[in-house]
């Protein structure tokens, strides 16, 4: 009988794939609220970290190697961080307009969401902005 290393042992591990939308039932759970994304007025809204770093390696970085519990997102608004949070969970993007979008592209860009930016970057391409140019 062969004894294989921790090492050997990850390397034969099944990679297991997991639909973007795997979370969307869970979004209101509380067992799932184990990262808060504090706003400016005070509140929080709850996320599941796993399901948030899948999409962010920003807050993948920040939830396993520095232990964060919350994140400052006061620069947001409220719709915003629930409409990024909301995507993530999806995979999908959620609710983007010409009154968000700008918000939905910062904030995808600052935690490095790729897909979500891109699809900030369809939007932008696919509406006249008249004024909001």
């Amino acid at each position: 009988m062969q004894l294989l290393s921790p090492v050997n042992q990850v390397a034969m591990a099944p990679k297991v794939q997991v639909p973007m939308d795997f979370g969307m039932k869970y979004l209101g759970s509380p067992s799932h609220g184990n990262l808060k994304f504090c706003l400016s007025d005070g509140e929080a809204i709850a996320a599941n970290s796993v399901i948030v770093s899948y999409n962010s390696p920003v807050i993948d970085k920040l939830t396993t190697e520095l232990l964060q519990t919350s994140l400052d997102v006061q620069d947001f608004t409220r719709e915003v961080v629930q409409n990024f949070i909301d995507s993530c969970y999806s995979g999908e993007p959620q609710n983007i307009s010409k009154d968000n979008f700008r918000g939905m592209n910062k904030m995808s860009t600052v935690f490095e969401v790729s897909w979500l930016v891109d699809k900030c970057c369809e939007f932008l391409e696919s509406v006249d902005l008249g004024d909001y140019e």
